[in-house]
């Protein structure tokens, strides 16, 4: 978000930036959520009660702590006479930004003419190694055999490029979520998989009895954790306990009555439940809806919502929405053509729940920060069946989905 001719704010990574000297001001998160209000509104008077709700959503603070932000940003902002904080007496504050028509100087600071020289060096050797690397796919992928409680099956592992030794780990990875039960037979005779493993999350999307080319899309099972903090579930436990809390749903759309339905505009429906499962808290499901409306061959709606419920109902549900439109595009990962789904956020929703189990926590503190600052989001569809396709997700960092899909016509 430009304020001047070289000065940009970061939102996601909470500082502002220098284009002039490549300097970076570090902001603190209320007042990189008051200042983006602002600017978003520059030349408009905000509420002092706007202010508090931005950078201090959900919590009780004095009117001095939007003083003192304002009074810091001012310091910060001091070397930026252009950038302009005014306060309107029991009112608000208004940001206003003097509009310069001239070229900015590129050798007007200490040093600025070596930096500059330097950055254009940096660019250059940049631009040779993107030249050299375009074709180079963001994910390694790599197919692993495995075995689920005497069944054998296959995963198909996407590991950053960077981190393709990450899918020699895959099998110790996949027992750190889900255990082995030697004297136990699941209830299905073979599976495919996809999994996601990078440094910080392992994300496996799992379909039973995958045959020829589709998945049934019963009793499909996704589940993610931090690397190296799964909670080792026995099988039988989990698909007992799945069983029991999607009992509950809250995001499907099943009303065989529309299906003969005839219209101009087809809606493409996702549905399916996410696991969370950390060390030995309590499970956390989430049941995720993604819905996509076609406006034009590459463009369109996009609805994107979650449910998030604990296993023992400790938490109160936590509902998160997006909606916006979405420019759909191509890529390749390897010999993969993945479908990316560039969202416009027009409209965000997070319900705050009245308590939080251990992982509950985790989860919301992650969508709370998604829902306060980032304004386009990335999906990927990276499978798709008759009835059937695998969506990564940026949900508490990335994960991999196996999602159940219809269409409805209206």
């Amino acid at each position: 978000m430009q304020l001047t001719s070289t000065l940009s704010l970061n939102v996601v990574q909470q500082h502002l930036f220098d284009a002039e000297d490549s300097s970076r001001i570090e902001l603190s998160f209320a007042e990189t959520a008051v200042l983006q209000l602002m600017l978003k509104h520059q030349g408009t008077l905000i509420t002092r009660e706007a202010l508090l709700e931005a950078g201090w959503h959900d919590r009780v603070v004095s009117a001095s702590s939007l003083q003192q932000c304002i009074s810091v940003l001012r310091k910060k902002l001091a070397s930026y006479p252009e950038v302009e904080l005014k306060t309107i007496p029991r009112h608000g504050y208004v940001l206003h930004l003097e509009s310069k028509h001239n070229q900015p100087s590129y050798f007007k600071k200490p040093k600025a003419a070596l930096l500059f020289t330097l950055a254009v060096i940096a660019s250059l050797i940049l631009l040779g190694y993107a030249y050299i690397n375009h074709d180079q796919a963001p994910y390694n992928e790599s197919l692993v055999t495995s075995s689920l409680s005497n069944v054998s099956g296959n995963i198909r592992v996407f590991t950053p490029a960077a981190q393709a030794e990450l899918s020699a780990d895959t099998n110790k990875r996949l027992k750190n979520q889900i255990s082995d039960e030697p004297n136990w037979q699941a209830p299905f005779s073979s599976f495919s998989s996809f999994a996601l493993l990078t440094d910080k999350m392992d994300s496996f999307a799992i379909c039973p009895n995958y045959q020829q080319g589709q998945c049934s899309g019963k009793q499909l099972i996704n589940i993610t954790s931090e690397t190296q903090h799964g909670s080792q579930l026995a099988l039988s436990d989990f698909l007992t306990t799945k069983i029991r809390m999607e009992q509950k749903t809250y995001n499907k759309l099943d009303l065989p009555e529309l299906k003969a339905h005839q219209g101009d505009l087809k809606e493409q429906i996702y549905h399916g439940d996410l696991y969370f499962a950390i060390d030995d808290h309590r499970l956390v499901r989430s049941d995720m809806r993604i819905s996509l409306v076609d406006l034009a061959p590459d463009n369109g709606i996009f609805y994107f919502a979650a449910c998030i419920t604990d296993e023992d109902c400790y938490t109160t549900p936590i509902r998160y929405e997006i909606r916006g439109q979405f420019k759909r595009t191509t890529e390749k990962w390897q010999q993969r053509t993945v479908e990316r789904f560039d969202v416009e956020v027009s409209k965000t929703t997070l319900s705050s729940p009245n308590a939080l189990s251990d992982t509950a926590q985790i989860i919301y503190l992650a969508l709370r920060k998604q829902h306060l600052t980032q304004e386009q989001l990335s999906f990927y569809r990276v499978y798709q069946d008759d009835g059937t396709a695998i969506w990564q997700l940026p949900l508490v960092n990335d994960n991999i989905m196996w999602m159940q899909r219809q269409t409805l016509k209206l």
